[in-house]
């Protein structure tokens, strides 16, 4: 049976993992690349454990294949996707905003 505490962690911690993503966005969009880092850290951190609690369900899936499926576990599916995507643009993001501020720097010392 699919253990409605596993689907409601993944949702909780894909939901942290997106939130902390964003944050890192803003933090290096405001010029705190190492602040950025350390959120993006944690950010996958949570990913991690939303993805432990995906696997495990799809273990009793593995073992169980008359299980059904639910709606609960494809609306917790979608927010660790979300995450994911987050986290990934996040760190695109976060690399962009530290090239943006070296260039800064070398046009002012250039200027």
């Amino acid at each position: 049976m699919i253990s409605e505490t596993d689907v409601m962690q993944i949702i909780v911690y894909s939901g942290n993992a997106k939130s902390l993503a964003m944050n890192a966005i803003k933090e290096a969009k405001n010029g705190d690349i190492a602040g950025a880092k350390k959120l993006l850290e944690e950010s996958k951190k949570n990913q991690k454990i939303a993805h432990q609690h995906h696997t495990d369900i799809l273990q009793n899936f593995a073992n169980n294949p008359d299980e059904p499926a639910n709606m609960f576990l494809t609306h917790a599916q979608d927010h660790m996707m979300a995450a994911i995507t987050a986290t990934d643009f996040a760190k695109e993001f976060i690399d962009l905003h530290e090239e943006l501020q070296k260039m800064r720097i070398l046009f002012q010392q250039n200027a």
